[in-house]
């Protein structure tokens, strides 16, 4: 793993935005429906990273900050990844209205593949895009290396298409089941909104309870836990996780994330004191290598990075050190990225397991105040 960044770079916010190298010819390199190159030398770098990410989705200011932390990373080493120079093209992922498409996800990686220096992807935001990706990059050996998807069916495969950054939703669920019992709760109601995801919430929490001795009841529990999501009837669910757990605490899966949308969704007095529990290393609890990269970003880029911009900066280095460090191949590159071994990176100390989930795997705890989330702590961060 590279050392933090710790030298301000001089950037602006229009350089990493529009910065592309020029090429033989004085031509601008172009992958169809993507962003220009971004390589400040001549000619054309001998390998390329791709990022997919939705551009115009409503979180579009953190997918903006992730491409500007690929940036950042690449600008940081000089374009280079011991012998081979290396550009970056980043696609948009999104479809009519800002919102991917299964189409357009598969597209985006049909496109990517068919360019041989291409030897890795990072992205996606929502797992339905990664697993409409998957199948095309991994045929073509291109990993997925991905900050932010967390649906367990991504990384089932062996050996691994993707090597995944964050927790799963099952570890989400974990960390809510072993924080309750931590609270000395012995029985526990787990309901879900009825969405499809709402149920893979509550059947992981549901085993993750079992194992530590959490018994689950259909009434009058000392705790409760929700699956669900913030579209589906939110008000309705919670307040009957209330009822059935009067008085004791409740958790909520991701879902029902952000803190103020959940408030406006399901009403200050119903939300007020429950657990949300989130994949991922919030800027605040950052290990000395994270925080150095968040000064950096911020005195480039002219603000604090979103947390998805720390796991995409991650996500770069060990892309470059895996290039620097093999064949420089799809293949080479893949198995490099799975074997690492990350000491104090950006997001903590980790590695990744025959699946390609990351090893640990940070959830972090957060309470509603209001329309503010507190942070209770942050579980298998991998950081001191």
């Amino acid at each position: 793993m590279r050392a933090a960044l710790v030298v301000v770079v001089a950037l602006t916010l229009a350089g990493l935005a529009s910065a592309a190298g020029p090429t033989p010819g004085g031509r601008l390199f172009v992958i169809r429906g993507c962003d220009p190159l971004y390589y400040e030398h001549v000619g054309m770098p001998s390998r390329l990273i791709v990022s997919n990410l939705p551009m115009e989705d409503s979180a579009h200011t953190a997918m903006h900050q992730m491409t500007q932390a690929i940036k950042l990373e690449l600008k940081q080493s000089r374009f280079a990844a011991g012998r081979f120079s290396v550009g970056y093209v980043s696609c948009d992922d999104s479809g009519a209205g800002g919102r991917s498409s299964r189409a357009r996800c598969a597209a985006n990686a049909r496109t990517a593949v068919r360019h041989t220096a291409v030897v890795a992807v990072i992205g996606t935001l929502d797992s339905f895009c990664a697993a409409a990706k998957l199948p095309i990059l991994g045929a073509a050996n291109v990993l997925l290396v991905s900050p932010l998807n967390t649906a367990d069916a991504l990384t089932r495969t062996v050996p691994p298409r993707m090597a995944r950054l964050s927790a799963t939703d099952s570890a989400q669920a974990a960390a809510a089941a072993r924080f309750l019992r931590g609270t000395g709760a012995r029985t526990v109601v787990a309901l879900s909104d009825g969405t499809p995801r709402g149920d893979l919430y509550r059947a992981a929490f549901a085993r993750a309870a079992e194992r530590i001795g959490l018994r689950l009841v259909r009434r009058r529990a000392d705790a409760a836990y929700v699956g669900g999501l913030l579209a589906g009837p939110t008000r309705k669910t919670l307040t009957s996780a209330r009822r059935l757990a009067p008085g004791g605490p409740l958790a909520l899966a991701a879902g029902y994330g952000p803190v103020e949308q959940l408030a406006d969704t399901a009403g200050s007095e119903i939300a007020e004191g429950a657990y949300l529990f989130v994949a991922g290393v919030p800027d605040e609890r950052l290990g000395a290598a994270g925080q150095a990269f968040a000064r950096t970003f911020a005195q480039a880029i002219g603000t604090a990075p979103h947390p998805y911009a720390v796991y995409a900066a991650q996500s770069t280095q060990l892309v470059l050190d895996a290039i620097a460090h093999s064949a420089g191949t799809r293949p080479a590159v893949a198995s490099a990225v799975l074997r690492a071994n990350a000491r104090n990176g950006l997001i903590g100390s980790f590695g990744f397991d025959r699946h390609g989930n990351a090893r640990p795997a940070p959830v972090t705890i957060f309470r509603v105040h209001g329309r503010n989330a507190e942070i209770v702590r942050v579980v298998d961060s991998g950081i001191p």
